[in-house]
């Protein structure tokens, strides 16, 4: 067992580490990496599991990873390190196309690109090697559902009457039901009296 406890940032390096030299006898260079666990950047993080950003984001000029802290099962995580690491030795160039998911077959994944990992088995093995060597993998899922931040529901629109300056709100959904014609509900002006937007 791990004789020091590490952090989970600390496991993700240590678990890039343990598969550079393996990826190099399959004859691909893991190049210098940041790993971290944190929501995803881009789309929807609540069906995104890992991403990677290319080195031209990064002031240090290295690939950056993110691991979804909602995955906490090790194999998980080397599965999708590892399908991360395939967009780090890209650079982010070639998305989920044929050069990325040769590149991946090469690294050991399967499956369709946009989900390419370990086989199971593999998965496993290489999240055994690291709780032996390193412990397990310091996190549990982090539920975003229960966020503190609340998302919007409805953007509301401010509209205003040209005649006597009331102000309401109301959604996009109903000025456009009313194609932006509609009467001030303080003075009753006539309707096209109000300004929408702000």
């Amino acid at each position: 067992m791990a004789t020091k406890q590490i952090n989970r940032e600390q496991w993700l390096q240590k678990a890039v580490t343990m598969l550079r030299p393996a990826m190099k006898k399959r004859g691909v260079e893991i190049p210098p990496v940041q790993v971290s666990c944190s929501w995803p950047g881009g789309g929807d993080s609540a069906k995104r599991i890992g991403e990677c950003w290319p080195k031209a984001a990064s002031k240090a000029k290295i690939n950056e990873v993110f691991i979804s802290p909602k995955i906490e099962d090790p194999a998980h995580v080397m599965s999708i390190l590892a399908h991360e690491l395939v967009h780090a030795v890209d650079d982010c160039q070639h998305g989920h196309n044929v050069q990325f998911a040769a590149l991946g077959m090469q690294m050991g994944l399967e499956g369709k690109p946009t989900k390419m990992g370990f086989p199971d088995s593999v998965a496993r093995t290489w999240a055994d090697l690291m709780i032996a060597k390193h412990g397990p993998f310091p996190h549990r899922t982090l539920d975003k559902s229960k966020s503190p931040i609340k998302k919007q529901s409805a953007r509301m629109i401010k509209c205003e009457c040209h005649a006597c300056g009331a102000v309401w709100r109301l959604t996009q959904k109903v000025i456009d039901s009313v194609q932006g014609e509609m009467s001030c509900p303080a003075c009753h002006e006539g309707e096209g009296n109000v300004a929408v937007g702000g």
